[in-house]
């Protein structure tokens, strides 16, 4: 692949394939991903390690996420330069960075971070919603995710996240190579979208880990799913942040691991 030709999502290698006793060369998908850096008012916030692609989405999320931003609006310009995987953003009022010296490095595949004033700020103040969703809408959310996703099918080698509406088939699915990169992604989606996040799910592949937890709980998001299990840590936290936590959504069922009266039955 020569230098000017775009990176995409995947690249071809050659590789040995072993099976039932047989050693054979073949061609596969790999997934690539690409060092970000993320400039705020030309100051560097942090290098996330992640798919090429919904780089915007990516960007607005973290900083919603990370509480540097508070909205959209927030935003005054957002330039990409993707010959150096670099945004530089503006905001109006740059926020107070000694927050950003505290981080938490969680066990989001590539570190997740998170910063623990904000992980305090969100738990004293618990989730309060009326939402519900139906036990079958969640079950068709999840199997509609794993259809969703050709990078996947391709490679391998991806997470999956989306934002259902009020439990309706949501509008696009994303990867990332890593899981808490690809809800940055969904949720920095339904932000420039102008989405409201009390009436979403966030629909997972991954296992759903505190970092994730946290971007739920910071965009308002009510209910999450994931066809993976969640740590001990996460079910803790959701108790206090008042997130309804669902967890191994697979073969037309699922375990609800926290503040169940939110799946209507």
């Amino acid at each position: 692949m020569g230098s000017d030709t775009p990176l995409g999502t995947s690249v071809e290698y050659e590789v040995i394939k072993y099976k039932s006793g047989s050693a054979e060369p073949a061609k596969v998908q790999v997934a690539t991903e690409v060092p970000f850096t993320i400039m705020v008012n030309e100051t560097e916030v942090v290098t996330l390690m992640c798919t090429p692609e919904n780089l915007e989405e990516l960007c607005y999320g973290f900083l919603f996420t990370s509480g540097i931003i508070e909205s959209r609006d927030d935003v005054v310009s957002y330039l990409c330069d993707e010959s150096r995987w670099m945004a530089q953003v503006t905001i109006e009022e740059m926020p107070d960075l000694s927050m950003l010296s505290k981080r938490l490095y969680t066990s989001g595949c590539g570190k997740g971070v998170m910063y623990s004033s904000l992980v305090e700020i969100t738990s004293r103040h618990p989730l309060k919603t009326a939402f519900k969703v139906d036990k079958d809408a969640l079950i068709e959310l999840m199997r509609w995710l794993q259809k969703s996703s050709d990078l996947f099918k391709k490679s391998g080698g991806v997470h999956s996240a989306a934002l259902s509406e009020n439990g309706k088939t949501p509008k696009i699915a994303i990867d990332d190579v890593g899981r808490h990169n690809a809800v940055d992604k969904a949720i920095g989606d339904g932000l420039i979208r102008g989405v409201d996040f009390s009436q979403c799910v966030l629909v997972c592949s991954g296992r759903t880990s505190a970092d994730m937890l946290h971007k739920a709980r910071r965009s308002g998001i009510p209910v999450t799913i994931s066809r993976g299990a969640p740590t001990h840590q996460t079910i803790l936290l959701a108790r206090e942040m008042g997130v309804t936590v669902v967890g191994f959504a697979r073969g037309g069922g699922f375990t609800i691991y926290t503040h169940p009266g939110r799946i209507v039955f």
